[in-house]
């Protein structure tokens, strides 16, 4: 991800659709590594992506909903 001077909770999204889409579930490990942020930080946008049922969070990870992904599809496909 092409870091910017601050992230907001698209920047996730767009983080887990990208890693979604090779596989099934995207960790919070995997999002620290990739934003460079704590997950203290991430997780507020994490909240608010379950909130509008963007994403679910399983014991595997983080997974984009049916409602996620055509809210992807729609922004960046």
């Amino acid at each position: 991800m092409k870091r910017k001077n601050s992230l907001n909770k698209l920047d996730i999204l767009s983080e887990i659709y990208i890693k979604f889409e090779k596989n099934k579930f995207v960790t919070m490990e995997e999002l620290i590594a990739t934003t460079g942020l704590s997950s203290s930080k991430i997780r507020p946008f994490v909240e608010d992506l379950k909130e509008d049922l963007l994403i679910v969070e399983h014991p595997e990870g983080f997974q984009i909903s049916n409602k996620g992904m055509i809210f992807c599809k729609t922004h960046w496909a």
